[in-house]
């Protein structure tokens, strides 16, 4: 093989490699913001230092963030319900009280549901506005939950 076939069979591979990297770098980064690039709000963090870990995903409605979570229920009470984050994975992490805010529900199965209608040990989901101590029913509703700080 010549050294001019060589060269010129090398630089065709470098170029294509090359060419790659773009391609690479976006299928490694996800479109959109992250569980890790979203504001939190300071006294939420401060609580629980692992919500980040917990955030299932984001959606951003109008501007602003909201991050995804899944719990479960593990007391109901007149004036709050207590939930436990639950990982992608399903494993159990800290507990967390909810103070639902007049009108505000929560999700199961797809369905929006009153607090009043939870019982312990349903699985539901939430979303948690950027930079909010609250809960919604999803990134379009405006009836919130406060969080309760323990």
């Amino acid at each position: 093989m010549s050294n001019k076939f060589q060269v010129m069979a090398a630089t065709t591979m470098l170029l294509c490699v090359t060419s790659l990297g773009p391609l690479t770098a976006m299928a490694q980064h996800p479109a959109g913001p992250t569980c890790m690039d979203i504001q939190w709000n300071a006294e939420f963090l401060k609580a629980y230092p692992r919500a980040p870990a917990a955030c299932q995903e984001i959606a951003v409605r109008n501007g602003k963030n909201f991050a995804r979570f899944t719990a479960k229920v593990t007391s109901v009470k007149p004036d709050n319900v207590t939930v436990r984050f639950l990982s992608s994975g399903g494993e159990q992490g800290r507990e967390m009280s909810l103070k639902p805010g007049p009108n505000a529900r929560v999700e199961i199965a797809g369905k929006k549901i009153d607090y009043s209608k939870l019982r312990k040990d349903d699985v539901l989901t939430f979303w948690v506005p950027e930079r909010a101590l609250g809960v919604i029913s999803d990134p379009d509703d405006t009836a919130s939950s406060t969080i309760v700080l323990n």
